[in-house]
């Protein structure tokens, strides 16, 4: 017995002592069909595939199974061709940057579908790019929108929400929003 396989085998009780030759190969193992019976019957030793061990051909691939861990992607539907987007009555939150860290407020506010009009005028040139491109990043993931409304003022939108007349208008006499489109 040179293999630890092979020990396992008798152990098992699948193989006895005496079949084992000194290197076992895969053929010992694989399931032969019996010769046709002779004149004298003579007992044949039968071989055993191990259990669990499948022997392929060379050369042939056996895909595996699909596991139930492969995520579908959502396909267009044909009969959806335009999404209409219609201003939801939700009062939208001015959000005055003053530093990085309130771009966690930004995200949290767009999460919960509330509109967001950032106010970037007082604060430096770098932290409101870093803001900018945060906020960027959030509406792609998001699948939201972000358009510019003033001077130093974006407003980032969750998606399809959009922004009804009254509340540009509530958001004009607060001086955040200077778009000449209110009346659209």
């Amino acid at each position: 017995m040179s293999s630890l396989f092979s020990k396992a085998l008798v152990y098992l009780g699948l193989v006895d002592e005496d079949q084992i030759d000194e290197t076992p190969t895969v053929d010992q193992y694989v399931a032969t069909p019996e010769p046709a019976p002779a004149a004298t019957p003579e007992p044949q030793p039968r071989r055993v595939e191990p259990p669990g061990r499948r022997v392929e051909p060379p050369g042939r691939r056996v895909e595996p199974p699909p596991t139930g861990r492969t995520a579908l992607r959502p396909q267009p539907r044909e009969d959806d061709t335009s999404v209409e987007v219609r201003p939801v009555e939700v009062q939208s939150d001015i959000l005055v940057v003053e530093e990085f860290a309130d771009a966690r407020t930004l995200a949290d506010r767009v999460r919960q579908r509330v509109p967001v009009i950032l106010d970037l005028r007082h604060v430096d040139s770098e932290t409101s790019r870093r803001v900018i491109d945060f906020s960027s990043g959030l509406i792609y993931a998001l699948d939201g929108a972000m358009r510019k409304v003033g001077d130093g003022l974006i407003a980032v939108l969750p998606n399809k929400v959009t922004l009804s007349r009254d509340e540009k208008r509530r958001l004009a006499g607060l001086g955040a929003y200077e778009l000449d489109d209110i009346d659209d």
